[in-house]
């Protein structure tokens, strides 16, 4: 980097030119920079991996006028270019150059003596296209005037036919950390409308003007795919400002252009866009395919999807985890399996931001896959492991498009310990509860709202629900049932299991079948209405069984999800109380095996005034674990947007 110190004056205007082989029209773009009837000006010229002599004329430029900063830079292209150079422009305005155009003398005084005068944010001139042998007003002005709505300023510039950055002057504190895209064309659409947006005064001024220079060699006229591509989203994306912004757009300006086939140089299909449709067309002329690019997906201005991509489980989380994000204020478009809404999952739970999708994962994927759905806030995928293999999670922006913006992915992991193991766990991964292993920390977000449940008071007749199968092939379920039979010895009877999901009872001992009623597999509004219905919530672990460690350590257990979200309180081993947070307020605990009938004939025995409190400590316990998951959940979302991961 080379840099010229300017002397301690008022810097009033900093002049930001990218520069990449110019080496043929650099000249006159610093020369009419630096014949500036303005003289407190500092020109900050950034030589964005030149080839040619670029590099060396402006080194010669910066010996003999010491306004000129100049720096070096990797090849990052133009928007690198501009962000280094509003890094250190010292400024109380900054205006834009490109390196093979040129300025009237006066224009940066004109420009910036009107915007001190009208206390503007942003002033502009006009600009002229030239090419060899031709020259036109790409916008004029002929008269100094004011504008102050979004829709007056957007008319003015042109917007989005004349996007143009260089021709204007903006005040450096309008502008600051409003960076240009960087390693994509077209970026200049993607940021003046936000910048315009964000202005409250704009005045144009007359009498002066840039030249815009027509060159053939330009980095914006060479097509190539990714030109294609860069201009289909830049397209894209000012059709989703002027709509959120209630502008109006034309039909040709709405309708962009997403890749051209070509044979032998001849452009053969073109696929156009317009209002989520796209169609093909042979010769740019015979439509001959249209589809529906949002496959009927829900959607809104401030829209986050929820994605649960396993067809089979863990649906039972997404209402909670809806509930969440509705309020922090999104609308909330659900991806789960048809099924599963059938079977009642959203029942209970109605708001008028909540859409439900009813399609397949196949179509999902494919969604996803094909849009890069920048125009919504986020996407939660409730099972990582679905998406990828639980350790690489990287894996999962395989499934969405290229163009997706990371920051807006949040991913659930059911189980951190494969991640952990391989030292590729990150923070920002959300887990129901916190974590038991290697000290690793996790963003806790626990879904615990199942809708609008009653609370009910203990029942007359003890009603023990246990959720999942019974199979003698179970050692522990073997330890509830020998529970139940040891109690059915001493004489008790005012009690009932309730088992929601599969099961025999083949195995189980004659005297107590007749308390046992196998409900079977429920939908869920079903297994909503029986745990309802239930007094105590049935676990069995063991601390010996490698498959229960994960309770204790890197998992947890959908029961629990439902101790909370039905205030129910569960019976459990005091081993996998603790780190829970089930203590003897909110649950009734056990020692040993040995002690199971124990803690069943304390639910029996237990007062409607003591089952009372018990509910009333898991009611205060949940209400926290909310107020603290929901915290956890608005800080994630800030911090990522934030690029601060």
């Amino acid at each position: 980097m080379e840099v010229n110190e300017q002397s301690s004056k008022e810097i009033k205007v900093s002049v930001i030119v990218p520069a990449f082989n110019v080496e043929k029209y650099i000249e006159k773009c610093i020369n009419s920079l630096l014949e500036q009837t303005l003289k407190e000006i500092e020109v900050i010229i950034i030589d964005d991996g030149s080839t040619d002599r670029t590099g060396e004329i402006i080194t010669e430029f910066a010996k003999k006028d010491d306004r000129i900063i100049f720096l070096r830079q990797d090849n990052r292209g133009p928007s690198a270019a501009r962000n280094h150079g509003m890094e250190i422009a010292k400024g109380k305005y900054i205006s834009f150059v490109d390196s093979d155009d040129w300025i009237d003398e006066d224009f940066l005084e004109k420009l910036y003596n009107s915007a001190s005068k009208r206390g503007a944010d942003i002033t502009c001139a006009t600009a002229m296209r030239k090419r060899e042998h031709s020259e036109k007003y790409r916008v004029f002005y002929g008269e100094e005037k004011q504008y102050t709505t979004l829709k007056e300023k957007i008319e003015v510039c042109g917007i989005p036919n004349s996007c143009y950055v260089w021709n204007k002057l903006y005040r450096s504190d309008l502008i600051h950390g409003k960076r240009f895209k960087e390693g994509v064309y077209f970026e200049d659409m993607l940021w003046l409308p936000e910048v315009i947006k964000s202005s409250n005064l704009l005045v144009t001024v007359p009498n002066t003007q840039y030249y815009y220079r027509a060159n053939s060699t330009s980095i914006v006229k060479k097509n190539s795919d990714k030109k294609q591509h860069d201009s289909y989203f830049a397209k894209k994306y000012i059709v989703r400002f002027f709509d959120n912004n209630g502008l109006d757009l034309n039909k040709k300006e709405r309708a962009y252009t997403k890749s051209i086939k070509y044979i032998s140089g001849i452009p053969v299909l073109k696929t156009k866009e317009c209002k989520n449709i796209q169609t093909t067309y042979l010769f740019g002329i015979l439509p001959i395919f249209r589809k529906d690019i949002t496959y009927g997906l829900k959607m809104k201005d401030n829209t986050f999807f929820i994605w649960e991509p396993c067809s089979l489980s863990h649906s039972e989380v997404v209402p909670g985890y809806a509930k969440y994000l509705l309020d922090l204020g999104y609308e909330v478009s659900v991806i789960v399996n048809p099924k599963h809404i059938k079977d009642g999952l959203f029942l209970r739970f109605k708001h008028e931001n909540l859409f439900l999708n009813k399609i397949s994962r196949r179509v999902a994927k494919k969604f996803f896959k094909e849009n890069s759905v920048d125009d919504i806030k986020g996407v939660l995928v409730t099972t990582a492991g679905k998406i990828c293999d639980n350790i690489h999670f990287e894996q999962s922006y395989e499934h969405f498009s290229p163009d997706f913006d990371k920051s807006k992915l949040f991913m659930v992991e059911h189980d951190a310990r494969f991640a952990i193991d391989e030292n590729l766990w990150d923070e920002d991964l959300i887990t129901l509860r916190k974590l038991n292993y290697k000290n690793t920390k996790s963003t806790v977000i626990n879904p615990h709202y199942f809708g609008e449940v009653k609370i009910t008071p203990k029942n007359d007749i003890t009603n023990f629900v246990m959720v999942g199968s019974l199979s003698s092939k179970k050692i522990t379920e073997d330890v509830v049932i020998n529970a139940f039979k040891e109690i059915v010895n001493k004489g008790y009877s005012n009690f009932k299991l309730t088992v929601i999901g599969k099961g025999s009872l083949k195995h189980v001992p004659k005297e107590i079948k007749k308390f046992i009623n196998i409900k079977g597999r429920l939908p869920f509004d079903k297994m909503y209405d029986e745990l309802e219905k239930a007094d105590f919530i049935l676990t069995s672990y063991n601390p010996n069984n490698p498959k229960h460690v994960f309770y204790n350590t890197t998992g947890t257990s959908g029961s629990f999800q439902l101790v909370y979200g039905f205030s129910k309180p569960c019976i459990i081993l005091k081993e996998f109380a603790g780190v829970n947070d089930f203590n003897e307020n909110n649950a009734i605990l056990y020692e040993r095996d040995e002690d199971y009938s124990k803690a069943l004939i304390r639910g029996i025995e237990m007062s409607a005034g003591e089952y009372k409190q018990m509910q009333d400590n898991i009611i205060a316990y949940a209400d926290n674990l909310y107020k603290q998951s929901l915290n956890n959940f608005k800080n994630l979302i800030e911090k990522r947007s934030k690029g601060t991961k």
